[in-house]
């Protein structure tokens, strides 16, 4: 689990990445780090078909091979119930980073954000990729972990997925109901807590 004297880090450098912070609480002393090298998004056709899965991959961290980041192709007109995994392949067997975030997902959330995407943290009315989240923590807010995709036919753009991580701060809750909103109203900087990992992808929209 991630607990108070651990810290989820994430350092990706590419063109089609975004930055990166250390996710931390209060803590005093020293915390020992955890690493996320993957992070994979899988969109399944809710009528049923193949999935589609993109990923950026870093399997042998930073000072290696260059990353690999996938574009994103999806159709319009289906809605695909999508989920988000990270991982640790530096570790063997790769270490799944995304069962402990689940763990502590009461003060975790992924926003999905950037130009092809409407919704909760993003408002571009009209564009391709329609968000709405299908998961929850024990307080009843979203995590982001599950979702839903609506595809449209609008302008393609690009997907940005930023897992943030708000601990509560002297008693007092950071993740609240109003997270998303906040990010799509006064981006990142207007929220609490920290960002562990954030990365992007370019979307295509293929129409049937």
């Amino acid at each position: 689990m991630i607990t108070i004297s651990r810290s989820l880090t994430l350092s990706f450098v590419a063109t089609t990445l975004v930055a990166t912070a250390a996710c931390s609480d209060d803590a005093i002393e020293p915390i020992d780090q955890e690493v996320i090298t993957t992070v994979t998004l899988t969109f399944t056709p809710t009528g049923g078909g193949a999935p589609v899965v993109v990923a950026y991959d870093d399997p042998d961290g930073d000072g290696g091979a260059a990353p690999t980041i996938d574009a994103l192709g999806l159709v319009a007109g289906t809605t695909y119930d999508t989920t988000v995994r990270f991982q640790n392949k530096l570790e063997t067997p790769a270490e799944e980073i995304t069962d402990e975030i689940r763990d502590e997902s009461d003060q975790h959330q992924l926003f999905f954000t950037g130009s092809a995407v409407d919704g909760p943290a993003a408002a571009h009315p009209g564009a391709p990729l329609v968000h709405a989240y299908a998961d929850t923590d024990a307080n009843l807010l979203p995590v982001g972990l599950a979702n839903t995709f609506t595809v449209g036919s609008g302008t393609p753009g690009d997907l940005t997925v930023t897992l943030r991580h708000m601990p509560p701060v002297n008693g007092a809750a950071v993740k609240t109901a109003a997270a998303a909103m906040t990010v799509r109203d006064g981006g990142f900087a207007a929220l609490g807590g920290e960002t562990d990992a954030q990365v992007t992808f370019s979307v295509a929209i293929a129409v049937p």
